[in-house]
């Protein structure tokens, strides 16, 4: 009796094919786990842009001494901060104002060593510094209280909510 070594072509075709259907399982659960992390990465990135946001804001308002809200419309205020301890260019008690830009809905963070007259006059824009803070703006709402001083802003679908004491 004479004894085969090696495999018979059945069986090398349900190994390769056994494999495959591994290989098929395995390449969707990687492709899930790549779309998973791309979208919380998305997120992280909004979390981390809307922080920012909600420091810097509650930074202004809190550390103002003074604060005028501007009734701009029903969805949008402007808020004049005089004389801050916040300054992101160093100006000593520098003057800073919130709005928002009606043209693309961006609300902007101006900063000044001079007082900050609304409307902007063009001729003084020397030495002023302005921030694009955040865009698509539909509402931007501050509001003061004898508890504190209250900002509700929404950008792109997304609520950033701002508290802080007097």
């Amino acid at each position: 009796m004479v004894m085969r070594r090696g495999f018979t072509l059945i069986e090398l075709l349900v190994a390769i094919i056994l494999f495959s259907l591994i290989a098929a399982f395995l390449y969707g659960g990687i492709d899930q786990v790549r779309l998973m992390r791309l979208f919380y990465s998305e997120k992280g990135k909004e979390f981390k842009h809307h922080e920012r946001v909600r420091s810097l804001l509650y930074r202004d308002l809190a550390q103002a001494e003074k604060m005028t809200i501007i009734e701009g419309d029903s969805d949008h205020s402007i808020v004049v901060l005089q004389p801050e301890r916040h300054s992101l260019y160093g100006i000593v008690l520098p003057n800073v104002v919130w709005l928002v830009i009606r043209k693309n809905n961006t609300l902007t963070r101006i900063e000044s060593a001079e007082s900050i007259q609304i409307p902007l006059d063009p001729t003084k824009f020397y030495g002023m510094h302005s921030n694009s803070v955040a865009s698509g703006c539909t509402t931007f709402r501050v509001y003061e209280s004898s508890a504190g001083r209250f900002a509700s802003l929404m950008c792109e679908n997304d609520e950033i909510m701002v508290e802080s004491p007097r």
